[in-house]
């Protein structure tokens, strides 16, 4: 892991992550050496004013944050902010008060040989985005890494992490750059506002610490980190290196529109490694080394909006039974797939027009749905709306966020459910993984939250492939001795591969060795 790199690529490349933490021995000495051979005690400070965070630990972080995207992918880069408003001390999202002092810490490592840089990018053309410094570890650091033995296990990488997040606006992707966090506080918000917040948090956190001692992996994979191309959005393009270890499990919520929203915008849950892939690897997700299945709301938000109005959807409200473009659509599967993104993009618009433009830059890899005209998908949603005249004048009215406020409930009342029964859940926004025997209570509970926050039921189905079988059955009951055929359906197990089972060998260590420490 020590050989040469390729040069920094800005692209390949992860925000410096300020609550990674580690009190590992092997990490405190390597700190200490790199802090005497970089000469930071030039950084204490004068005087006796104790800062929140030492030079020392302001090191440890960033340091810690390089070791973990070494052993991830040792090409990755951190995007390192330098601009010193990007450390507030105070800050809800900075929880480890990390402080401005880091980018003195950061240059002097670079004097000294431990870390290279490529120069930050600034453009004032609207046109071009801008990049922070991305910083990487050298050959010299490389090689100290090396000689460690400290396990992902052993690094906390969400320490006194906010798991509420408020963002000024809405990106379906709460990643993106351009997005603010809005900083509250408890001064700011009603009453009601707090209790509610302090609620959320609390469930929330409980959930964390849920999925931090749960097992959450795929039996096929060889690597604990794979990489993909994103397809969609702002860095459409780009490719991820996804970690499925326990540096990947922690997840957050993401309320939009600032103050102004009231806690009534967005509210989604985010990251987990398993809203990062696809849904055929999502099947193949075991949880505590059993299969899993994932129950799926048929189309979630259309169902909402009709529910509301007081007419329930036909079971499958894309299928428009007729091909309307023949010329250019020429199967119904197509044209099922094209009708649903653009009701679904029509509940996110504010407008036919940027409704259409959405759907044209979902996928820039299809020349079809890219030469779909605004007339040719106006004519498309026209005869969505002659199937369902009720949704006349909904669509295209900026109903997402107040929507995903509603599902946003209905996953909260779900997880916490299992929650307290200590049965973990994933949940993908409308579509949730738990073991496959915890189908029917899921199912259920599904049906009852649902119930609980729209008065409405929506209906669900299962997403993974299964084995199917039939057999006879018998009752005892007079009058029904003679045996029935019925279908039932298993999982389709999975081989593991060796990697899996040594990742899961060194998870039950790590989970042992930490309810030892608990309970002493």
């Amino acid at each position: 892991m020590t050989d040469e790199l390729p040069k920094i690529d800005r692209w390949n490349s992860e925000p410096l992550d300020v609550h990674t933490w580690s009190d590992h021995p092997e990490i405190k000495a390597l700190c200490d050496q790199l802090y005497d051979e970089a000469g930071l005690s030039v950084l204490e400070p004068k005087g006796n004013r104790k800062p929140k965070r030492t030079v020392r630990e302001s090191l440890r972080v960033l340091i810690l944050d390089l070791y973990m995207k070494w052993l991830k992918d040792p090409s990755i880069s951190i995007g390192f902010n330098k601009t010193k408003s990007s450390y507030q001390v105070g800050s809800r999202y900075n929880g480890l008060h990390i402080p401005e002092k880091v980018i003195e810490v950061e240059a002097l490592l670079v004097d000294a040989g431990y870390v290279e840089e490529l120069r930050h990018f600034h453009s004032s053309d609207r046109q071009h985005r801008n990049y922070t410094t991305r910083i990487r570890h050298t050959q010299a650091l490389r090689e100290l890494f090396d000689k460690l033995t400290i396990d992902l296990h052993d690094i906390d990488t969400h320490t006194n992490e906010e798991c509420i997040i408020l963002h000024d606006k809405f990106v379906d992707d709460p990643n993106d750059d351009t997005i603010r966090k809005v900083e509250y506080n408890d001064e700011e918000l009603s009453e009601d506002e707090v209790v509610l917040l302090n609620t959320l948090r609390s469930q929330l956190q409980a959930y964390n610490a849920l999925l931090k001692r749960t097992f959450i992996d795929i039996p096929s994979y060889t690597s604990s980190t794979f990489t993909s191309t994103i397809t969609k959005g702002r860095n459409a393009g780009r490719q991820q290196t996804i970690s499925l270890g326990p540096d990947n499990k922690f997840v957050v919520r993401v309320f939009n529109e600032g103050l102004k929203g009231h806690w009534k915008r967005g509210g989604r849950f985010y990251r987990g490694w398993w809203q990062q892939i696809d849904k055929e690897d999502r099947s193949k997700i075991y949880i505590n080394d059993q299969p899993t299945l994932e129950v799926d709301f048929k189309a979630f938000h259309p169902n909402l909006l009709s529910n509301e109005i007081g007419v329930r959807l036909a079971d499958d409200p894309y299928d428009l039974e007729e091909l309307i473009l023949p010329d250019v659509i020429t199967t119904t599967e197509q044209q099922r797939d094209y009708v649903k993104l653009l009701v679904l993009v029509g509940i996110n618009a504010d407008s036919d027009k940027l409704a259409f433009q959405a759907f044209r830059n979902d996928d820039r890899q299809d020349k079809v749905a890219n030469s779909l005209t605004n007339i040719q998908l106006a004519a498309l949603l026209d005869a969505f709306i002659d199937k369902h005249p009720q949704l006349d004048g909904v669509l295209n009215t900026g109903q997402a966020l107040r929507l995903m406020n509603i599902d946003s409930q209905i996953a909260n009342l779900v997880i916490d459910h299992f929650t307290q029964k200590d049965i973990p859940v994933l949940c993908i926004h409308d579509s949730f993984i738990i073991q496959y025997d915890r189908e029917p209570e899921l199912r259920r509970i599904l049906d009852q939250a649902t119930h609980q926050v729209t008065n409405h039921t929506i209906n669900h189905d299962i997403k993974n492939d299964r084995n199917s079988h039939n057999g006879k059955v018998s009752g005892n009951i007079k009058g029904d001795e003679e045996p029935v055929v019925i279908s039932f359906h298993t999982p389709i197990s999975i081989e593991p591969t060796k990697q899996y089972n040594d990742r899961k060998a060194k998870f039950t260590k790590w989970l042992e060795l930490s309810e030892c420490r608990q309970s002493e």
